[in-house]
């Protein structure tokens, strides 16, 4: 194993320092595409352009934007920047995969709030994307329905690997379980 000298640990600082840069100012070019497309669809300039659509342009082979991709940076730049506000730097934070991930959440929550509450809702929904994982901020936002009618929110079941065996362990207090799941769960456990 090689030696890391003092000389070795300030270039690896500074690369990641350059890491980090890059992805931040990665995340402020997807919102700026966004105000760049939405202008150039809104405003009709890809028929200046020579293009009879605004899908048409976006698959030209020198853009080569997959349809969705580009409507995603369109509606980012709609939501988090003209409607409620948000700098280009913070969204940069939160990164592309994640606010796509929001978008139908904060939509879903504009049907029944007004911009200053609206405002403070998405906040708790941007705290709550970067700290849940994936699969728990869907529990926690998209499957609402589930738990209409329950008077608390249940939080998913934890899992690990066996440091044993390596397969998985997954952790639920028992009366919080379906007793027709534990039942089947029983049986199959007996064959």
């Amino acid at each position: 194993m090689k030696e890391i000298t003092e000389k070795d640990g300030q270039k690896a600082f500074d690369l990641h320092q350059d890491i980090l840069f890059l992805k931040k100012q990665m995340g402020v070019a997807f919102v700026t595409m966004g105000g760049i497309l939405k202008k150039i669809r809104d405003d009709e300039h890809y028929l200046v352009l020579g293009y009879d659509t605004f899908v048409s342009y976006l698959e030209n082979s020198e853009l080569s934007f997959k349809r969705r991709t580009a409507y995603y940076y369109i509606e980012i730049y709609e939501w988090f920047i003209e409607k409620l506000n948000y700098q280009d730097e913070r969204l940069a934070e939160i990164g592309y995969e994640k606010l796509v991930r929001l978008l139908p959440v904060v939509k879903k929550a504009h049907q029944n709030l007004e911009y200053p509450k609206l405002k403070d809702r998405v906040e708790q929904f941007v705290v709550d994307i970067k700290e849940l994982r994936p699969v728990d901020f869907n529990k926690k936002y998209k499957d609402d329905n589930a738990d209409k009618g329950y008077e608390k929110y249940l939080a998913p079941p934890e899992y690990y690997r066996c440091d044993e065996c390596g397969k998985w362990v997954i952790v639920v207090p028992i009366e919080d379980c379906c007793k027709d799941f534990l039942k089947d769960f029983k049986r199959r456990i007996r064959k």
